[in-house]
This record gives structure tokens, C-alpha cells and sequence, in this order.
């Protein structure tokens, strides 16, 4: 299914997998089931998708095995071992930047749940709806309690002030480096109040950016764009 799709504009949305559903879902991502349930997916327009996570080398599920290894988990099959977030690119964007947009968020990803923790990272824009980056990582946190070091715990990660505050955020770093027409905090649903007014909608973004009592300092390091990579 399309992320974006019957009137709902999500502009990022995640979606949490325990171990039995990890390797297909990275398949599915990388287009290598050969009959896919998705209907969506044009097979002309596959050469439009493109990879942002790191070459390392081996499949991204040999990755996350081997990266899995090396971090605690609770041994029960319902442990939700990754994590994946849904970005899709603002309706409202000029399609030229849908390359800009997608490698700072990206960056903005990357340096919020760590590089080595990035499983895998596809834009996909073979499907009838906008373009979306697919950003699968492994949610880790610091865990004294065992010899490892970290743990993988989504619900730690993904927590209540998590969700609240991952779209003020990416929306901070995209009007930081130069993206201040990605509108991402735009997608409201019916349930969550209704389309508001441009001029509604930068009053709480502002609001949004003065809370930071609750938001704590990050650093993002250097992004793709500063950096000069472009698709």
C-alpha cells in the first residue's frame, strides 16, 4: 500500500518487525520477491528507486544478522528487532528537490539512530502515489546490565516523546539546510483535527521549536547535501 494514499497525507509513519518478518519486508524493499503482492509497483518505473544506506558489502539481511549479534536481545519471538520509517515526499514539493529532500532526511535518520544501526534506506518512486524513502534500522539503547553494552528495545526508542517530537524535528533540520519548502508537517488526518491553514500551520511549527525544555540538544553531523551527493 501506498503510504500517501485515500485523502490521509502521512509524511512519515513507522512500523515496527519482530525477527520473522525482517527479511522479507528488506526484500520487498529491495523489489526482489518475484511475484509481490503489491500492485502498485510498476515494473517500468524500478529504475526511478534508488539506495541511501551505506554499500557494506553483503545484503542488508546479512547485516542486520551480523549487527544483531553483536547487541542484547530479550529472546521471545514478539521482539520488535527493526524498525522501519516511511518518509514521503511533501505533495506541495517542486519534484526537483525530491533528491534533496530525501538524502537530508536521510541524514536526519541516520544521525538519530545511528549509522550502524541502518539496515537498509530506499527511495521508492515506482509506485501510482508520491515518492517515499524506506529507512529500516535496528533500535538500540544503552544497556549496562549486560556484557554487550546496548540492547535493542523499539519501544524504548519509539517512545511517546519519540513520535511526538520526530516531525518538529525533521522539519527544524529541512529548514536548516535550505529545504524550507518541505513542508512536512502538513500531513494532518481527519482524526487528528482536519486540514489546518498555511498560516495555522507555521504558527505551531514555531510553537513546535520553542518546546525545547522537552527536545534535548542532537547533532547531525554533515549532511549528503553539504557534502555534494545528488541522484
Amino acid at each position: 500500500m501506498n503510504p500517501a494514499e485515500k485523502g490521509e497525507i502521512m509524511m512519515a509513519c513507522a512500523m515496527k518487525f519482530s525477527a520473522g518478518a525482517v527479511r522479507n519486508q528488506l526484500r520487498h524493499n529491495r523489489r526482489t520477491i518475484e511475484h509481490s503482492s503489491n500492485r502498485d509497483i510498476d515494473p517500468e518505473r524500478l529504475e526511478h528507486d534508488y539506495v541511501l544506506s551505506p554499500d557494506r558489502g553483503m545484503t542488508g539481511y546479512d547485516y542486520f544478522l551480523q549487527r544483531k549479534s553483536e547487541l542484547y536481545c530479550y529472546n521471545r519471538d514478539d521482539v520488535k528487532v527493526m524498525v522501519g520509517w516511511i518518509v514521503t515526499a511533501p505533495q506541495d514539493l517542486d519534484p526537483a528537490r525530491y533528491d534533496d529532500f530525501f538524502c537530508a532526511s536521510y541524514d536526519f535518520l541516520e544521525n538519530r539512530y545511528g549509522k550502524e544501526n541502518v539496515v537498509q534506506a530506499i527511495v521508492h518512486d515506482d509506485e501510482g502515489g508520491q515518492p517515499h524513502l524506506h529507512f529500516c534500522f535496528i533500535p538500540v539503547e544503552e544497556d549496562p546490565k549486560h556484557e554487550q553494552g546496548y540492547k535493542i528495545c523499539a519501544n524504548d526508542v519509539l517512545d511517546r516523546r519519540e513520535l511526538r517530537n520526530f516531525h518538529p524535528d525533521l522539519q527544524r533540520y529541512l529548514d536548516e539546510h535550505g529545504l524550507e519548502d518541505a513542508h512536512v508537517m502538513t500531513g494532518v488526518t481527519k482524526r487528528q483535527g482536519g486540514n489546518r491553514t498555511v498560516a495555522q500551520l507555521k504558527v505551531e511549527r514555531e510553537q513546535e521549536y520553542q518546546q525545547e525544555v522537552e527536545r534535548p540538544a542532537l547533532y547531525f553531523g554533515e549532511s549528503k547535501i553539504e557534502q555534494g551527493l545528488h541522484f
